[in-house]
């Protein structure tokens, strides 16, 4: 159907002397807009208006339903029959006076032609009859949906995807459902807290490192070759140099202490930090020479050991240990000598006078005091050795075997020049007498007693290879490290007929005799003096 545009208008007015009677008047309506859904035309809700109420728009067939345009009134020549929607009109009076303007300022006068005057008052055709069935069954699913009760409009449920992470806190409340601020507070008690504790614990620790506060006390430590770190920390910590074991430990660890402490016995004070206690520890800091050391002749190896510690050279349990099993030179007077015994070394170890360095090695001190052996039983000493073979002992003797001999002339003997008589007695007793002969010498005894002198008849008794009052021959080793006129005694001894001697107490030397009734005869002279 073709469409026509009319200009817009605020308000039609009614044309008098109309042939349509008042009731069957009608109104062209004002039609701004329409929205289709579905094939069905439905008009947009009319904006609030201070015009009367408006009447129910009527129903416009599908098929004729067309979008027209916004606030434009159209114009409908040769109208069909079908119903047109009428729209709101203000009742205009029947009859009014046609030279009167309307309030809009249109000229009515237009209203006279008699072409638009056909088309406003045509008579509308009649529209079939609706069918009767299906208008029954329209009244009556009308009738069912208006006694139906009013759906409720249900809004579409969208599932939200779940949310990830912990469920948010109620805002001002923290851990435990503690208030924010309590939070904030603990959190700074606990802070201040731990940063009190940290920085105690730090001047703790820098107050023993760097000996803060300690008195003045002199503490003279041992260190031992066989001593682990820990040792070491031990001794420090029972001599009060240190507070913490674990905290020197951490800085040993750091500086390399274990290989800057050697064995030694060192003096110190617990005003020392943690750097000058292992500095101190050092020999190698201080080579400090402990000078003119005498050994005396006839000292055995636990005097020498303990009278070196004495000194602060070397401990006497470092030197005996490195006797039994530490590495030496190759001497040629320790051939045939056993080692693992911590005084393996008698006989060897030469008596004299030394210059030390405090604190030296175990290995250092033995060296010094055999290469002294070595150089004093020079060569004309071992040629004296092939002359003694030949003249006394028949055969058989070497460097051990004299300086055994010499170790016993070394305790009997009450001054040197009556060291080559001693001798003369023990090997007369060795090689002259027709059966094998008892030495019968107190010193051998001492030295199996580890020194005892106050000796008993149950000492003399006493089950020991170094016993010569049970046991024939030399001693297995020296009993003691004879000086060298003990030796050049035992390479060159008196020839005589003694076999036996006994100490004058009134002139300290020896009186000397062939038989045992003599022997006797002075001893009972001595005694009762």
């Amino acid at each position: 159907m073709e469409e026509k545009n009319i200009p817009e208008q605020e308000a039609l007015p009614v044309i008098p002397d109309s042939p349509v009677s008042e009731p069957e008047a009608r109104e062209v309506p004002v039609i701004e807009a329409l929205t289709f859904t579905s094939g069905e035309a439905v008009p947009e809700e009319p904006q609030g208006t201070d015009e009367a109420e408006l009447p129910p728009e009527e129903s416009v067939p599908e098929e004729d339903a067309q979008e027209l345009p916004h606030e434009e009134p159209p114009v409908f020549p040769d109208v069909p029959a079908e119903e047109v929607p009428v729209s709101p009109a203000v009742d205009a009076p029947a009859e009014t006076d046609a030279s009167k303007e309307l309030d809009s300022g249109i000229d009515l006068s237009i209203l006279d032609d008699p072409e638009l005057e056909e088309v406003l008052f045509a008579e509308e055709p009649e529209s079939p009859a609706p069918d009767k069935a299906f208008q029954e069954n329209n009244n009556k699913e009308f009738e069912e949906m208006m006694d139906a009760p009013p759906q409720e409009q249900q809004s579409p449920v969208t599932e939200r995807p779940p949310r990830k992470g912990r469920p948010k806190r109620k805002k001002g409340e923290g851990l435990f459902g503690i208030p924010n601020m309590l939070v904030t507070v603990v959190w700074l008690a606990l802070i201040l807290a731990i940063g009190v504790t940290a920085g105690r614990m730090l001047w703790v620790c820098a107050a023993d490192v760097l000996a803060f506060g300690r008195e003045d006390k002199p503490v003279t430590v041992t260190i031992y070759e066989s001593d682990t770190m820990d040792a070491i920390i031990e001794k420090l910590y029972d001599n009060g140099l240190i507070r913490y074991r674990s905290l020197f430990k951490l800085y040993a660890d750091i500086s390399d202490a274990e290989e800057d402490i050697d064995p030694g016995i060192y003096d110190l004070n617990t005003r020392y930090d943690y750097h000058a206690l292992v500095n101190m520890m050092s020999a190698s800091s201080s080579r400090t020479v402990v000078e003119d050391v005498l050994i005396p002749e006839g000292y055995t190896c636990r005097q020498i050991f303990a009278m070196l510690e004495e000194k602060r050279i070397c401990t006497a349990q470092d030197l005996a240990a490195y006797a039994a099993s530490g590495e030496l030179k190759d001497y040629w007077f320790l051939d045939g000598v056993e080692r693992g015994q911590e005084y393996c070394l008698e006989g060897f170890l030469f008596p004299d006078t030394y210059d030390f360095y405090k604190n030296s090695t175990p290995r250092e001190v033995l060296e010094k005091l055999l290469d002294n052996f070595d150089r004093r039983f020079d060569e004309d000493m071992r040629a004296q050795i092939e002359i003694l073979n030949a003249n006394v002992t028949g055969g058989g003797y070497g460097v051990r075997e004299v300086t055994i001999v010499a170790s016993l002339i070394e305790k009997e003997a009450a001054a040197p020049a009556e060291a080559p008589a001693i001798a003369g007695v023990i090997y007369n007793r060795l090689f002259r007498w027709d059966s094998p002969a008892y030495l019968n010498i107190d010193a051998s005894i001492v030295y199996a007693l580890d020194g005892k002198t106050d000796l008993t008849r149950e000492d003399l008794q006493v089950d020991s290879p170094y016993n010569t009052y049970t046991h024939t021959g030399l001693t297995p080793t020296p009993i003691s490290n004879p000086g060298l006129s003990s030796l050049q005694a035992a390479l060159n001894p008196e020839s005589h007929n003694y076999y036996y001697y006994v100490l004058n107490p009134d002139t300290g030397m020896h009186t000397f005799s062939t038989t045992y009734e003599e022997h006797s005869a002075n001893v009972a002279a001595y005694s009762e003096g």
